[in-house]
């Protein structure tokens, strides 16, 4: 599986057959020598890449971009995640599952304000 061509036998020696069965290519979003040696979504994808016998690619499966993580805004990693509102921080494409990680930790509430933080909710002290 992996392979894609065609093998003809032949009547010529020394090999007595004609064709060739050439190995896929990695699809998009993914790295790798070939598919029948193992392709791997790139950092920041997720997915599975799995050897088939089947034209046209050879392949079935794909590498998508990872969701945001909890605690962050946006769709994907590479439409963007931001850190929620009232958290700080990074969000960045790992090759390890779930494929993004973030640092957002709380912003505490200012001065003259009470509670947690900012994310969890802050209210003005009396006076």
């Amino acid at each position: 599986a992996g392979f894609s061509g065609s093998i003809t036998a032949s009547t010529q020696g020394p090999a007595f057959y004609t064709g060739v069965c050439t190995a896929a290519r990695c699809p998009g979003n993914s790295s790798g020598a070939s598919v029948p040696e193992i392709c791997t979504c790139n950092p920041g994808f997720s997915g599975t890449i799995t050897a088939s016998s089947n034209p046209p690619d050879y392949f079935t499966g794909s590498c998508t971009p990872a969701i945001c993580p909890t605690n962050t805004t946006g769709s994907n990693i590479f439409s963007g995640c931001q850190c929620a509102a009232g958290l700080t921080g990074s969000v960045w494409a790992t090759s390890v599952p779930p494929f993004v990680a973030h640092n957002c930790t709380p912003v505490g509430c200012p001065t003259n304000s009470s509670g947690q933080s900012l994310f969890s909710g802050c209210t003005c002290n009396a006076g």
